[in-house]
């Protein structure tokens, strides 16, 4: 009976495992339905994680960044050139992850804009 206890005991172990995994490793959607807007005044850029682009925005306490930015173009020191002062829009991805699971203070950008024009985009 206790052999059986346990058996069934390191099985469930495995089964919720294999689900944190699933949910911890599945890929951000980044499309447009499942994005948030926010509006701010840039305030800082700077260089965060694996070449991400890393904007902070005035009166906001979370962090945006561009995945892998620094990959796709855009350069610490034209950034801030380009965004330090200036009033942007942007969208990014709503996610929730059990490695978080309260949130992060750190959001995906899937869309930026400075005066109505796109800077960049995730979104086909």
């Amino acid at each position: 009976m206790y052999y059986l206890m346990k058996k069934k005991a390191t099985y469930l172990l495995m089964l919720l495992l294999v689900v944190f995994l699933i949910l911890a490793l599945r890929p951000i959607d980044t499309s447009k339905e499942n994005s948030e807007i926010v509006i701010g005044t840039v305030t800082a850029v700077s260089q965060g994680g694996a070449n991400d682009l890393v904007f902070e925005l005035k009166n906001d306490e979370l962090t945006y960044y561009i995945n892998r930015g620094l990959e796709n173009g855009f350069t610490v020191s034209q950034a801030k050139k380009d965004f330090i002062g200036k009033k942007v829009v942007l969208n990014y991805a709503k996610n929730w992850t059990p490695l978080a699971p309260f949130g992060t203070s750190s959001k995906h950008i899937t869309y930026l804009t400075i005066d109505g024009k796109i800077k960049y985009t995730e979104w086909k």
